[in-house]
């Protein structure tokens, strides 16, 4: 038996940048942010397909601190 499965685009696309899911990828990235610690932030980048939010150091002393401890590679999925 062969099954197929055909994929409605454009109401996943509605759903990847709806409100909820767009809140629910700020809210992770405040928890990451926030574990991460002080010398990191993140930023919303909207994107015409999916909500996007990343985190990245936000100073030298942040840098400093992912290159020796990868801190950012430790939030993730904690």
């Amino acid at each position: 038996m062969t099954v197929r499965v055909k994929l409605n685009l454009k109401g996943i696309n509605a759903l990847m940048t709806s409100r909820e899911v767009t809140g629910a990828v700020i809210r992770e990235a405040q928890r990451m942010q926030a574990e991460a610690g002080e010398n990191f932030e993140y930023d919303v980048s909207p994107h015409r397909y999916t909500a996007r939010a990343y985190i990245r150091a936000a100073n030298a002393a942040g840098a400093k601190e992912q290159q020796e401890n990868a801190v950012l590679e430790r939030v993730v999925g904690s």
